[in-house]
């Protein structure tokens, strides 16, 4: 969903209100870095990237992430097999792999 605007027509709005600007004899000065243009008797106004909560202690990613990655490593407990209360069918074999007999046996 565009709204029709490009970076280059907003490029050129921009250069012609700045030529028209100078044009009227307006005038660009150029600033050091960390120069203000706050006037230095007054206190300087709030940065809007200070927050006015206390910073609050954060909880490094790559500490939870290596506790979560350990959980996904350890195999979950082995639960020991239900005792079984009906008895099971064995077969017994010969010497050859023969089958012989079948027997019940409780386990």
């Amino acid at each position: 969903m565009s709204n029709g605007i490009s970076k280059n027509s907003l490029r050129r709005e921009l250069r012609k209100k700045t030529e028209e600007f100078l044009g009227k004899g307006g005038e660009i000065k150029k600033c050091q870095q960390g120069e203000t243009g706050e006037p230095a008797d007054q206190p300087r106004a709030k940065s809007v990237f200070v927050s006015p909560s206390p910073i609050k202690n954060r909880t490094y990613v790559n500490d939870v992430v290596a506790k979560i990655d350990e959980r996904k490593r350890k195999s979950p407990a082995q639960k020991a097999p239900k005792a079984s209360k009906r008895p099971k069918k064995k077969v017994i074999y010969d010497d050859f792999g023969e089958p012989l007999r079948e027997v019940w046996v409780d386990e």
